[in-house]
């Protein structure tokens, strides 16, 4: 009994050490690349399974950086390596959801990146990655978002070329401030934030009738836009775009 019991205190032991000099390492290497050395450090179970997972967020320039590792087998690994300008951590029936934002170029361009992610025992899955115009660019008055999304998303495939995807749900030309300041839309002084090939297959998230007309909210792959005007080429990598599209000119499957 007695041999038993130095064994498991020798296991604890040599795990707790093997922890804390991996911490030792993991820390050192993020006070050298954060501004002034300083990072915050949040100790917290993100997959439910009774060990403590750690979250640290620091500034490593003009965003900041964030690094979260999950405790797996006595050792922390590393999930999420990234850059944010935003970041909340939800409790959704008992799950956790991290969601993070990034808006580039010192807050100035007129899209930011969404990146949702869920924590499982051994990994984390990246359930949201899009990108969506930002409202403090078109100075909000638009509609960028629906009020509702649909709990059963469909697909509709385009039947016209380079059809119109749009940051809200109107064809009226901008006006005012909006008119001005956005300036990366494929049209002069419009809405029209891309263009989508012949046949593509877009995601609907929800739908909106307005007057003599139906919008819908969607979510485009990258393969699907035309190359002479992308939103994510310029500033955003692997990441799908959402916008509004009229439905006159789709097919739903």
């Amino acid at each position: 009994m007695k041999t038993t019991l130095t064994l498991l205190f020798l296991t604890f032991i040599t795990q707790i050490f093997g922890q804390t000099s991996q911490l030792d390492k993991i820390e050192s290497e993020i006070k050298e690349n954060a501004m002034m050395g300083k990072f915050d450090k949040q100790i917290i179970d993100l997959n439910n399974d009774g060990k403590d997972d750690i979250i640290y967020l620091y500034q490593c320039g003009e965003p900041k950086c964030i690094k979260v590792f999950l405790n797996v087998g006595g050792l922390y690994k590393e999930q999420i390596s990234e850059q944010c300008t935003s970041s909340f951590l939800w409790n959704v029936e008992n799950k956790k959801i991290l969601n993070l934002g990034l808006t580039h170029c010192c807050g100035e361009s007129p899209y930011f990146s969404n990146r949702t992610f869920e924590f499982n025992q051994t990994s984390t899955t990246l359930k949201d990655n899009y990108v969506l115009t930002n409202s403090e660019y078109t100075e909000q008055i638009s509609l960028l978002t629906p009020f509702s999304y649909s709990t059963n998303p469909f697909f509709v495939k385009v039947s016209l070329d380079n059809y119109n995807l749009r940051f809200s749900p109107s064809i009226e030309k901008l006006e005012g401030k909006a008119k001005e300041t956005f300036t990366y839309a494929c049209e002069d002084g419009t809405n029209i934030i891309a263009k989508l090939k012949i046949t593509s297959r877009i995601k609907v998230l929800s739908e909106l009738i307005e007057k003599d007309r139906k919008w819908l909210f969607v979510e485009v792959e990258n393969s699907m836009i035309a190359e002479k005007c992308n939103p994510i080429n310029f500033e955003f990598k692997e990441q799908k775009l959402r916008g509004w599209v009229s439905d006159k000119y789709v097919e739903r499957e």
